[in-house]
């Protein structure tokens, strides 16, 4: 098969590599453009500016600046008196809230000095306060607020309200100048339980009102009240008091604008001090970023109508100045101008939006005559944002394009390699075969897991290392408020972003190829946690009439348990944990017992102890069952081993005992042959008949004694005597006595054996018939005019000997089944032989302590013979017993 190189591991290695880098440009390049908006806002707008001041994120950046500025103005009008910042404005809180307007008048009767709403707004944020809730209960609990405290609303018949604090209307209560008017209270609730209600804050309007109880009355008996009940709205802790009024609650109380509308005013309340807050934090930021001397940018907003000016430079203040100004911007660099009509536009900025300025400035301007101008130095003299970004964007702003194609034309790359590698994915140059890995054969979500673990829990550890702060970033929308190192700040985080993108390529390939894998191997499903889930339950339930025990056992367990953890260790409970645990116990040693006692008895009676007997005493009913069913097992194959025991010595028996009956009248058979031949018959005819009668008796004598020697040799009936051979020695004389044999069928014999000696411990005689009947065999079935190849090699302190030849009949049959009794390579049986002398030389050979092996390739056949060899004469010293190390008796025999 032709190798295929692009799916070598070579191939392999270099791709995966190429994906890191490529991961790496991708993400170091786009991170680097979004960490720099004037390069970003340069990729699509055709030529790029040479210089910053004419980048199109420039004119953003002033646009965003004047954005802020308008908003800063129409807060200027809010929050200052003559031109100053005057805390002691007075802040209309259903004015503010309904039109976001301060008019320094009391108008609705809720006012609050303009000091007192941000104080209170700067305490919420400082201490990270709830203000408010619509659960009374949660807002109490939240802003420290006692249940004494809670709000009673008491409702009059003129659908009026009065509204109590709890410890207030308790005292009431208590000194009798109200009274609950209860027609029955053994029939309903008693005025103590009212209390209790309006304490805890659980009464509601309405609740009981027509029955039993009929309302308030005050000292004197007349009804005061017609239903009370505990406020469930909108409360906020009332940190500073209204103008006029010591609380919300007096108020609402007092006000009859504000009587009945109590959580109408928390709401309102609330909203105002939040947005204040936020305003007034605004408003002061505005002046401390764009002080005069802080910032090359400059503005001026004139008012015509009021000739009142806002600007951030004291030159500018003077309105009767104003054009010899407009005149200074204009040559600061870059400016704008803006006038409530689009025909007065000024602006040297590259692709300025006329209206959408005009838009933006006619906000605090409110349709008024206006001129707004803004103006940056560009020499910037200042090292402010401007400054910075300039240093940034002519250090590089020339590579901007060239990063961001370095960025796509690495995506493009990355997905082709993907696909590449996602193609090749399991397989190999060699073959066509699909190959997983150990990483693989996970189950597919513990694979997930792990994937996603590694990934997940170093990059969390790099991230909590990290200070927040020192990843603060910003866009076109945000105040661009940041120090001049930021540029070069920003660097060693655009290197982290590629390492980080390094390491998330290397995980994201692990898992995705190894997923690829999975699905073209089809063990996406097979190998996964929910299939062997799914697999689980069905066989649960398909055994069910088994496993039911187990399962009531572990459910009433876990039950119990559950029972006992959510009691938090309560006594009977506890106690019934611990016995169900000690049963537990129990039951799982018995188990454990059990399954080992059937394993040991199943492992002595498959290694041939059929006799052996497991206990069953101590055992559960299934596993005393089990053991009964093994044990009789046992009994039944030694009754089966007996049997065939039996079987084998009858047929020895037979064997033998026919043999000995054959060889008497065969003997006679051959002499008369012989004498018939002594007669020296002249007719051709009788002369051919003794050749083929002396031939065929020949042939039954060899067969017979074969068969003898054969049942001999199979029931172990024969005596070794054991001596040193030079099996070299022995093959020589072999091959010389099978010399004529071979020549008779034109096999020649290419025989190769070693110069020293190699010297095995066997019966001579019985080793001699093991060679003879491997020769005999290659004499009688090799093809004709081929080579037989005899060699013999000493290896691992072992003689190993081997015969090879080219058989002349198709071997249909395997190596195992030659070596059977009467088996033959000759299925016809046409070619002389008994088919014994291979199973009688395996026997011979491993009686003798050595080992016999056949080898069938096609029409080669082999045969292997190997003894180990004798070393030492000390070896063979006999001990103490009068035996030899190998078994022997001092006379040289042993029993087979």
């Amino acid at each position: 098969m032709k190798q295929q190189w692009y799916k070598s591991n070579v191939a392999k290695g270099i791709l995966i590599v190429a994906q890191h880098i490529l991961l790496v440009i991708i993400v170091t390049s786009f991170m680097w453009m979004m960490s720099y908006p004037a390069l970003r806002g340069e990729l699509f707008v055709g030529k790029p500016a040479k210089k910053y001041e004419d980048t199109v994120s420039f004119g953003n950046q002033l646009l965003t600046i004047s954005h802020d500025v308008a908003n800063g103005i129409k807060l200027r009008k809010m929050f200052e008196t003559d031109g100053s910042y005057d805390p002691q404005r007075i802040v209309d809180i259903e004015e503010y809230y309904k039109n976001r307007e301060i008019n320094n008048k009391n108008s609705s009767g809720l006012a609050y000095d303009l000091q007192d709403l941000y104080s209170w707004g700067e305490e919420w944020y400082d201490k990270g306060e709830i203000s408010y809730q619509s659960d009374a209960e949660i807002a109490f609990a939240s802003q420290g607020v006692s249940s004494d405290d809670n709000i009673i609303v008491c409702k009059r018949s003129n659908d009026t309200y009065h509204y109590y604090h709890y410890s207030e209307f308790r005292n009431l209560i208590d000194s009798g100048q109200l009274r609950f008017v209860i027609s029955n209270e053994n029939e309903g609730m008693s005025g103590e339980e009212i209390l209790d209600e309006l304490h805890n804050g659980s009464r509601y309007e309405g609740e009981n009102q027509g029955q039993q109880f009929k309302g308030l009355q005050d000292a004197e008996g007349k009804i005061e009240f017609i239903d009370c009940w505990s406020y469930d709205g909108t409360r906020v802790e009332e940190r500073y008091s209204p103008i006029g009024e010591k609380s919300i609650i007096d108020l609402a109380n007092n006000n009859p604008q504000w009587n009945g509308r109590l959580n109408e005013a928390f709401e309102m309340l609330h909203q105002t001090v939040d947005s204040i807050f936020g305003d007034i934090t605004t408003y002061k930021d505005l002046d401390e970023s764009y002080q005069e001397g802080d910032t090359n940018l400059a503005y001026m907003y004139v008012d015509e109508d009021t000739e009142q000016i806002y600007t951030n430079r004291k030159e500018y203040e003077d309105y009767s100045m104003v054009e010899e100004n407009l005149k200074k911007i204009r040559g600061m660099g870059k400016y704008t101008i803006v006038r409530p009509k689009l025909a007065d536009f000024e602006s040297n900025l590259k692709d300025t939006d006329a209206t959408q300025w005009r838009n933006m400035i006619k906000y605090p301007a409110e349709g008024k005559n206006f001129i707004y101008a803004v103006g940056v130095d560009t020499a910037y003299p200042i090292q402010d944002d401007f400054h910075a970004e300039n240093l940034m964007y002519e250090k590089y702003g020339s590579n901007a394009r060239s990063i961001a194609i370095l960025g796509v034309l690495a995506a493009i790359l990355f997905v082709a390699f993907m696909v590449w590698l996602t193609s090749i994915a399991g397989r190999r140059m060699r073959d066509e075969e699909l190959h997983l890995n150990w990483f693989d054969h996970i189950k597919t979500e513990l694979a997930a897991v792990i994937i996603a673990l590694l990934w997940g829990i170093p990059l969390m550890l790099v991230y909590v290392g990290i200070p927040v702060s020192s990843l603060r970033s910003y866009n076109d929308s945000e105040t661009l408020i940041y120090q001049v190192d930021y540029v070069y700040n920003s660097l060693p985080y655009v290197l982290a972003g590629g390492v980080v993108a390094a390491y998330t390529c290397g995980m994201f390939l692990i898992g995705y190829l190894s997923l690829v894998r999975r699905i073209k191997a089809k063990e996406l499903w097979s190998n996964s946690v929910l299939r062997w889930l799914c697999g689980f339950i069905g066989q649960l339930f398909r055994n069910l009439h088994t496993t039911w025990k187990v399962i009531l056992l572990f459910g009433l367990f876990a039950v119990i348990h559950w029972i006992a953890y959510i009691s938090m260790g309560s006594g009977i409970w506890l106690f019934l944990a611990l016995a169900v645990e000690a049963v537990a116990f129990v039951f799982l040693i018995r188990q454990a017992i059990g399954r080992q006692r059937i394993k040991k008895g199943i492992e002595k009676i498959s290694g041939g102890e059929v006799d052996y007997k497991i206990p069953i005493y101590g055992l559960g009913n299934e596993q005393s069952d089990i053991a009964q069913r093994v044990n009789s097992i046992g009994e039944g194959l030694d009754a089966a081993l007996e049997e065939s025991m039996k079987s084998e010595r009858l047929k020895t028996d037979l064997i033998t005992n026919v043999s000995h009956d054959i060889k008497t009248p065969l003997t006679s058979i051959i002499n008369y042959v012989e004498l018939l031949k002594q007669e020296n018959f002249e007719d051709p005819k009788i002369q051919r008949y003794l050749e083929v009668l002396e031939a065929k008796s020949q042939r039954l004598k060899t067969l017979t004694e074969d068969v003898v020697e054969a049942s001999k040799v199979s029931s172990g009936n024969i005596t070794l005597e054991y001596m040193n051979i030079n099996l070299v020695e022995m093959i020589q004389q072999t091959s010389g006595e099978f010399e004529e044999k071979f020549k008779a069928r034109n096999l020649k014999e290419v025989l190769t054996l070693p110069e020293q000696e190699a010297i095995i411990r066997v019966d001579g005689r019985r080793m001699w018939r093991v060679l003879e009947n491997i020769y005999n065999n290659a004499a009688k079935y090799a093809m004709e005019g081929t080579r037989i190849y005899a060699d013999l090699e000493v290896r691992d302190l072992s003689a190993v000997f081997n015969l090879k030849n080219v058989s002349e009949q198709q071997l249909n049959i395997t190596a195992d089944e030659l070596t059977e009794r009467f088996i033959r390579g000759d299925i016809s049986r046409s070619t002389e032989g008994s088919g014994l002398g291979l199973s009688i030389a395996k026997t011979l050979t491993q009686m003798q302590g050595g080992k016999f092996d056949l080898y069938v390739d096609g029409d080669l056949f082999r045969v292997t013979i190997t003894f180990p060899i004798v070393l030492a004469k000390a070896d063979n010293d006999p001990g103490e017993d009068g035996r030899t190390n190998d078994g022997q008796t001092e006379d040289g025999q042993t029993e087979a």
